[in-house]
């Protein structure tokens, strides 16, 4: 059984993450070889601002909402074309594979000659590497449950200043008009402070993101050597003829140990 102790296992943690987040990411296993169709679909998307400041110009408000319509059907239309059709002929080029659900079982395949390269190659191997992420998981859990707690008692304040104000209102009419006002108010500035907190959540909090999707990619493969182990199932061998005829694939998996 391999044990990880103190600052080393958080280095080799720490390490693990940045090979999963920048190695298996979409973007390094597909976007980056598409690059120039990603600038034109948002050049083009840009130029198709056209139609609704043109429909809002020419009708009013009844032609500004004509002209979002027709640009969000622009949108879908030309990420189809851009994006997904150039997305999927890269799969099939370089991969040689036809679907997204087959990427993520490459993208575990790559994870999982990876860590058998540095030594974690069983179900008993993987479950100490997990129990080291998950250890930073927890603390990040924490964090969240007071970011949570700030925001309720930001807004529980904010309803209390208000219901001293509606109790000094005069006369009884105002006081339930007020009243309606601040719930409106209340229920409107904790959506809108929800939203702040989920943008920054999602800049600051990319890499907690990351832990947790490696850590559910890793119970993946616990169970996947399990089946292995007791069945005849080989659910990545179609994946493994993938890796050997890709050089790419091949670089990755050979990338610096995280030890």
């Amino acid at each position: 059984m391999i044990e990880i102790r103190g600052n080393d296992g958080h280095m080799a943690g720490e390490k693990l993450i940045r090979f999963y987040r920048t190695k298996l990411s979409n973007y390094n296993l597909i976007y980056y070889f598409m690059m120039q169709h990603i600038v034109g679909f948002c050049l083009t998307m840009v130029l198709c601002l056209a139609f609704p400041i043109a429909f809002g110009l020419a009708y009013g408000i009844n032609g500004l909402w004509m002209g979002i319509a027709i640009y969000a059907v622009l949108l879908i239309l030309f990420y189809y074309v851009l994006i997904v059709r150039k997305a999927r002929k890269v799969l099939w080029k370089r991969y040689r594979i036809r679907d997204f659900q087959k990427l993520q079982l490459l993208k575990l395949c790559l994870l999982r000659n990876y860590l058998a390269r540095n030594g974690f190659q069983s179900p008993e191997e993987l479950a100490v590497l997990q129990q080291m992420i998950e250890e930073d998981t927890t603390s990040f859990t924490k964090i969240v449950t007071i970011k949570n707690t700030a925001i309720l008692l930001v807004v529980l304040l904010f309803a209390a200043l208000g219901a001293v104000f509606i109790l000094e209102a005069n006369p009884e009419g105002h006081r339930i008009f007020l009243a309606v006002l601040l719930a409106i108010l209340v229920v409107v500035s904790a959506v809108v402070l929800r939203g702040i907190s989920y943008v920054v959540s999602h800049v600051v909090d990319a890499k907690k993101r990351n832990e947790r999707a490696l850590v559910r990619d890793i119970k993946e493969l616990r169970a996947s050597y399990v089946a292995q182990h007791n069945t005849e199932y080989q659910p990545y061998r179609e994946m493994e003829l993938v890796i050997q005829n890709n050089d790419i694939l091949r670089e990755i998996i050979g990338e610096k140990a995280f030890f």
